[in-house]
């Protein structure tokens, strides 16, 4: 009796699970009518029709049994993420603590300035007829640097020193004419006075001859003449009179005239004496005691008052290192703060000194107090113009300070990564201040006694389990999984 041999290849049978718990060859042979199984060679083929059911479907519940098994399986080795933990080992991170101080230093950039500095230039137009000191020699103040030579102001000069002497004769020929005009007034005074004594004899006569004409002594014809004398000789005093008023007018006359050519003839000495003043600007010469640091006079240029720079003379016996302090800082910056001066390409140690003087304004344009510190450059340590910086020690604020290198920053703003009690992280915004290098201020968000995670990475995030270790402390690299 021969039997029915049913033949599948396991190479043609897929273990993944369908949702349904069916693989797609089951799926396959459970639908598709057209698949045979393949039989060996023998009769009865009657009764192979019943074995071949019979081997599919054990074959079929095989299949679905796997994978109706297999999913579970998954689930099995899957972490939980109900609660939001990694199964995972933790994540070790290294911690800073926040710290506040009582003072706190800032580095700023500074120049350094001469002590004065003066521009020379001409005061009077002409020539350069020589100079004699060259760039970068020290002189003395009321030291000869150069000489202009200027025919024209020679020749106003000359002119002036003639009209100023017009000025002077008129003004004396205006006195003489005076005491003239004085002369005729006493003059006319005493002519006044006889004339009026004339006719108070004339009228004592008149009297008389009234009282004879009376007594018929005299004719009326005499009397009528005598009548007419003291008439005239009243017109005499009028006349007296008014003489004396105009010689007097005259006087004031001669007077003002006597003014006004004092005035003029010393208006012309005062341009003569400022035509002497600028004579002198003939010579250039050094205001102080210093160092010649530019010069542009050539011999035989053509100078123009007030135009060209000739020489630039610097003190730098004391030098200036000014400084523009933030107005973050100015607040906190007094005359007599500490302070240290360093030029950042010498190996000297710092100088240490104080802020002398302040501007007690901040510029509008850049938010900035104008700040000096006098330093003594006997030994010529310091060149004007050259880059220096200032540390300057300003009291904090009493807000925390936190490392730069624990702030992340994300869309929302600037954030840390805070280590719990219980080893997980936190994520917590903060508002930052000023920034003084290695650490930055926290106005808020920061209580004072988290532990900040030194450079979080991405991708840490809330509720993440971590291992710790303080700042300065080594830590065990963790090869990621």
């Amino acid at each position: 009796m021969s039997t029915n041999t049913l033949i599948l290849a396991p190479n043609h049978l897929d273990r993944a699970a369908d949702p349904r718990g069916l693989t797609r060859e089951s799926k396959l042979l459970a639908t598709d009518s057209r698949i045979k199984p393949a039989l060996a060679v023998g009769p009865a083929p009657h009764r192979a029709g019943n074995h071949w059911k019979w081997a599919l479907a054990v074959v079929l519940a095989a299949i679905g049994l796997t994978a109706y098994l297999r999913p579970w399986d998954s689930l099995a080795h899957r972490p939980d993420t109900t609660t939001g933990h990694s199964l995972e080992a933790p994540r070790s991170v290294t911690i800073d603590r926040p710290t506040t101080t009582g003072t706190s230093t800032v580095v700023l950039p500074a120049t350094v300035r001469p002590w004065q500095t003066a521009t020379l230039h001409a005061r009077v137009s002409g020539f350069l007829a020589a100079w004699h000191r060259d760039l970068g020699t020290q002189v003395k103040a009321g030291e000869l640097l150069a000489e202009i030579d200027t025919p024209e102001l020679d020749q106003e000069l000359a002119q002036g020193v003639a009209l100023a002497h017009e000025a002077v004769a008129a003004a004396i020929q205006a006195r003489a004419e005076r005491v003239e005009a004085e002369a005729d007034l006493r003059v006319a005074d005493a002519q006044l006075v006889r004339v009026r004594a004339e006719v108070e004899l004339a009228k004592t006569q008149f009297a008389r001859r009234e009282k004879l004409l009376e007594r018929g002594a005299i004719s009326q014809e005499e009397h009528d003449n005598f009548l007419r004398d003291l008439a005239v000789r009243n017109a005499d005093v009028a006349a007296a009179e008014a003489d004396l008023a105009r010689r007097r007018t005259n006087l004031k006359t001669r007077a003002a005239i006597i003014q006004a050519r004092e005035a003029t003839a010393k208006s012309r000495q005062s341009s003569v004496e400022r035509l002497k003043e600028l004579q002198i600007f003939k010579r250039i010469v050094a205001p102080f005691d210093g160092v010649i640091t530019r010069r542009a006079a050539e011999v035989g240029m053509l100078v123009t008052a007030g135009e060209q720079s000739l020489f630039v003379v610097e003190d730098m016996s004391r030098v200036r290192v000014q400084l523009n302090v933030p107005q973050t800082y100015a607040v906190q910056t007094r005359t007599g703060a500490a302070a240290s001066v360093r030029l950042p390409e010498s190996s000297l140690p710092p100088i240490e000194a104080a802020i002398t003087r302040i501007s007690e304004s901040v510029d509008v344009t850049s938010r900035t107090m104008l700040a000096e510190v006098e330093l003594d450059n006997t030994e010529n340590r310091f060149r004007p113009g050259s880059y220096a910086q200032v540390t300057l020690k300003t009291q904090n604020s009493g807000s925390w300070t936190i490392p730069t290198n624990t702030v992340q920053m994300r869309v929302e703003g600037p954030h840390v990564a805070v280590v719990n009690d219980q080893n997980e992280i936190e994520i917590k915004r903060v508002n930052l201040g000023r920034d003084m290098g290695t650490r930055v201020v926290a106005i808020d968000g920061i209580r004072g006694d988290e532990r900040l995670v030194i450079n979080p990475a991405d991708d840490l995030n809330r509720g993440a389990q971590v291992r710790i270790s303080e700042a300065g402390e080594p830590v065990r690299k963790v090869a990621q999984q």
